[in-house]
């Protein structure tokens, strides 16, 4: 009788570093999506990435390296670094296209998003003894961008603050959609930014 488990792994036999590695980072996000960085275990990953055990330790050294790396493969840093670097326009069109980035990668991760604010407090040691975190280096790009505008007259007010707005109106979407679904306007991605850009940059108070 034939070994599934040799016949599943087979493919894997000549595969090449990086390869391993992307299923592996694939297999991560996965699990940690279904069961959280708590409780995914290594195993679990590793069954579900066809490898095994001492490759994922090789690639990755341990669990908490592992999370990180998933961490920042997935979470939108350099997507988002290529979009604001090319971006030189109409200010409510720029801050569309951030936002409509920003929006697409947190729909895809909404499942990990959610299991970071159940397991904050334990995110915060993982991430203690390194300086990079998703958040604040997608904060950061914001911020750069920002105060280009800022310094070109365009905006006014303290970069750092106006980032955070304006992304927790974008994350305050992506979280909350679902239980205000009969407001037929939050179904549409595009108009819902379109709104969220006009109250950013004008307000709403009438004039």
């Amino acid at each position: 009788m034939i070994d599934q488990h040799v016949v599943a792994a087979e493919p894997l036999r000549h595969a090449s570093p990086e390869d391993t590695r992307e299923r592996i980072l694939a297999a991560a996000r996965e699990v940690i999506a279904k069961k959280g960085k708590r409780g995914a275990t290594t195993r679990e990953i590793a069954d579900v990435a066809g490898v095994n055990e001492a490759t994922l330790f090789r690639h990755f050294g341990n669990k908490g390296a592992l999370i990180i790396a998933v961490v920042q493969h997935f979470c939108g840093f350099v997507e988002l670094r290529s979009v604001t670097s090319q971006l030189n326009g109409a200010i409510e069109d720029d801050l569309f296209v951030i936002g409509k980035t920003m929006m697409d990668r947190m729909e895809s991760q909404s499942d990990m998003i959610r299991w970071s604010l159940v397991e904050a407090d334990y995110e915060q040691d993982l991430f203690a003894e390194t300086a990079w975190r998703p958040q604040i280096a997608i904060l950061e790009l914001v911020t750069e961008f920002l105060q280009a505008r800022i310094d070109a007259g365009k905006l006014r007010g303290d970069a750092t603050q106006l980032a955070l707005i304006f992304m927790g109106l974008i994350f305050t979407h992506v979280m909350t959609r679902k239980k205000f679904s009969h407001f037929d306007w939050l179904a549409d991605d595009e108009a819902a930014i379109r709104r969220y850009v006009d109250v950013f940059l004008n307000g709403v108070r009438s004039k």
